[in-house]
């Protein structure tokens, strides 16, 4: 943010050694660029504001007036004139699904079924891509409407309503940020693990649910959450390696067009342990190659929804090296853990058993919870974690962090745990809002709560719409 790497003074002695080092050499160490006639703000301990500054190398190198970058200028130094402009750092985004949602290649029928408000016009989305989609191969959405209640007909799709236009087809309908999936029976006849007979998720302590009929018992194609979206989803790789390097290339150029320079990405299509490698290789890939041109942290996603206590355990003690790996342009270092979603909750004692398991490890943190008793429950587990295993700077992160109790937030200050509670998720909800309030809870994204009581607070973008601005805004 602005650092001074090279002082003024180090620049203003280089004229007293040119006679030693040459003026070619001399020349090599003026800066790249200069901004001059600006506003940089610096964020340094004054939030001061100086009127230019030099760049080389990709870093600034001084700051000041525009006198004091006047006299660095070189013969192969780019002058711009910012006629009064501002200069912000650039924004990290402390959390946005970047490799499989934002670079995600689009098509109209992927935009036609994100815009759809009625299972008439899903339909109509579904049947147009199907035409387009050779007989057998898997037809897939992944960004339809987050609550059932936004669509005219107040309810989810079944696979019935989609499988007069797709009797040919797998299909697989992403809803709700993921949380909700749908398959026709095309798909379920394929995975053959969906049946009128299989368990519930929640019956082998995973959180999800298979939707049934009441009174046929058939499975009607909503699958809700991790434990029952994986078994229609786990069969298909729906994100390669190769995919998603492309949309990692793709997401960079779009987020940047809003001052975002660095990010972490929590990463998507995870449901098992091993679901976590394709998206790490194709960072691994590109860092590798110079390719990266945004700051990631990439986190690893432990299968704490999907799979068993022992299994999560065997997987935290599997990884290739300790935490963290980094170099300029990508970090690995933070464990994701969601606790919950849409209710569906991971029973408690799985949920204390793994958190503290990786508090010991030495990872970050980045804990996904709705609120209410699984925040009880994560915070519980963090004071079992710290009384345990004592760590310092630990910096974990409980996002979404919504309708916290009082308690929770003396835990989270006791213990330094940042929040990530998306503000700018504000814009889609209800007037109704307050009244999800439980008694002795605040919310639901308490943000000026948080800060009264010392808590750090990063928000983050989450979904889309992008953009730092947004948060700020709604915040």
């Amino acid at each position: 943010f602005c650092t001074v790497l090279i002082t003024l003074g180090l620049y203003l002695s280089y004229s007293g050694i040119a006679m030693v080092m040459g003026a070619d050499l001399l020349d090599s160490l003026k800066p790249d660029k200069v901004l001059l006639n600006g506003k940089i703000v610096t964020v340094d301990e004054e939030f001061s504001i100086a009127e230019a500054v030099a760049i080389k190398d990709g870093k600034f190198v001084a700051i000041g007036s525009n006198a004091d970058i006047r006299a660095l200028i070189g013969p192969d130094t780019e002058e711009i004139d910012l006629e009064g402009r501002t200069v912000l750092p650039g924004f990290t985004d402390p959390h946005v699904h970047f490799a499989h949602k934002v670079g995600k290649k689009s098509d109209r029928y992927e935009d036609m079924f994100a815009e759809a408000r009625s299972i008439e016009e899903i339909r109509k989305a579904l049947q147009m891509k199907v035409e387009q989609t050779p007989p057998g191969e898997i037809v897939w959405f992944s960004r339809g409407v987050r609550r059932a209640s936004e669509l005219a007909e107040k309810r989810w799709p079944t696979r019935y309503d989609l499988d007069p236009v797709s009797p040919d087809h797998p299909v697989i309908m992403g809803f709700a940020a993921d949380h909700v999936t749908i398959v026709n029976s095309k798909l379920i006849d394929m995975v053959g693990t969906i049946t009128r007979d299989t368990p519930q998720p929640t019956e082998r302590g995973f959180a999800g649910e298979i939707m049934k009929d009441p009174e046929t018992g058939e499975p009607t194609g909503i699958l809700r959450e991790k434990g029952a979206t994986t078994l229609a989803r786990g069969p298909f790789n729906l994100y390669p390696t190769e995919t998603l390097e492309a949309n990692i290339l793709r997401a960079s150029e779009e987020v940047v067009k809003y001052g975002i320079t660095g990010l972490y990405d929590p990463c998507t299509n995870i449901g098992k342990a091993m679901d976590n490698q394709p998206g790490l290789q194709a960072y691994q890939r590109l860092s590798a190659q110079g390719k990266l041109t945004v700051r990631i942290n990439a986190m690893i996603r432990m299968p704490i929804r999907v799979e068993t206590l022992e299994q999560n355990l065997a997987f935290l003690n599997s990884f290739l090296f300790a935490p963290e790996f980094r170099n300029d342009y990508l970090r690995v270092g933070t464990l994701k853990i969601s606790v919950d979603g849409s209710g569906m909750r991971v029973p408690p004692d799985k949920v204390k058993a793994i958190l503290k398991a990786a508090h010991k490890t030495g990872w970050q943190l980045f804990i996904h919870l709705g609120g209410g008793e699984s925040f009880d429950v994560v915070t519980e587990s963090l004071e079992e974690a710290y009384r345990e295993f004592p760590r310092e700077d630990a910096r974990h992160v409980i996002t979404h962090a919504r309708f916290p109790s009082k308690q929770n937030i003396e835990t989270l200050k006791k213990y330094d745990v940042l929040v990530e509670p998306q503000t700018g998720s504000l814009i889609r909800y209800g007037d109704d809002a307050e009244s999800q309030v439980e008694a002795g809870r605040y919310g639901p994204i308490p943000t000026r709560t948080y800060l009264d009581n010392g808590i750090r607070v990063m928000t983050g973008t989450d979904q889309k719409p992008i953009g730092p601005l947004n948060t700020i805004w709604a915040s």
